[in-house]
């Protein structure tokens, strides 16, 4: 469908709004395709929406942004089952011109509340009236262009460091793995919150931390069963399952064979 937001041109200066506004997708899924000559900035406050790059889909999720520069196609989608909120702003100029090279993307917004606030200001003195409008206007713009700048700043340098602080990690679970281990720790070691070392560590691994950490205590399990003759309720305490009964399931799960069928030689 075509989106009846107005007052699409270029911006020729260093930076210039067009239009702005916020958005509630309630009524009906929207499915748009388009292209713009003007900068693109779709801020999700509640819900999401879905960006299409070729055959490839993108969830964009509540603190993130769709970005679009000049003349880039457009194709994204609203459901209205998600009642999402979006803030959107249309602008130009010199300026935002270093957001280009990614081309369209979704922006993990590191301050939230500090661009929210930047939209929400936007959008009153676009609204408003009175000669400082425009300096307002092009003040707020400076701003959310230098939150999502430092945004994807801040994406790139996690990126660049998280090799070196994810071996760090992976050297604490493997000392720690079959002990009381704390992957909050783990977390802290990477300088990253829990929900974003989980994501961050599966991409380097394949595996969400806890999932990786039973792998290893089971691999560790199977070789004591095999091959140094353990009891089952001592593998367990040696591999750090307090409980055997829990152990036990753990191990069928991952072998599809009981820890004792496993150290008879029938796994």
């Amino acid at each position: 469908m075509n989106v009846p937001y107005s007052s699409d041109k270029r911006i020729e200066g260093e930076i210039g709004l067009n239009s702005c506004g916020a958005q509630t997708i309630a009524d009906r899924d929207w499915q748009v395709r388009r292209t713009r000559s003007d900068y693109t900035v779709m801020y999700i406050a509640k819900g999401r929406a879905v960006l299409y790059r070729g055959r490839k889909k993108i969830e964009v999720k509540e603190g993130e942004a769709l970005f679009f520069p000049p003349d880039v196609p457009q194709r994204y989608a609203f459901f209205k089952s998600d009642v999402s909120v979006n803030k959107w702003v249309h602008f130009g100029g010199t300026l935002a011109s270093p957001l280009e090279a990614g081309g369209a993307r979704k922006i993990t917004v590191a301050n939230r509340r500090d661009l929210e606030n930047a939209l929400d200001g936007l959008a009153r003195a676009y609204n408003g009236i009175g000669e400082r409008r425009e300096d307002l206007t092009a003040g707020y713009l400076r701003v959310i262009v230098a939150l999502l700048r430092e945004s994807e700043s801040k994406v790139e340098k996690e990126k660049t460091s998280s090799p070196r602080r994810m071996s760090d990690a992976l050297n604490y679970i493997h000392v720690n793995a079959y002990s009381e281990i704390d992957l909050d720790r783990a977390a802290a070691i990477c300088y990253l919150s829990r929900d974003r070392f989980n994501h961050v560590f599966k991409e380097a691994t394949g595996f969400p931390p806890n999932v990786y950490l039973t792998k290893l205590r089971i691999e560790r399990a199977k070789q004591l069963l095999r091959d140094e003759g353990t009891s089952v309720r001592e593998c367990a305490e040696s591999v750090g399952f307090d409980d055997a009964n829990y152990f036990c399931r753990v191990f069928k799960k991952e072998t599809g064979v009981s820890p004792k069928k496993y150290a008879g030689g029938e796994g």
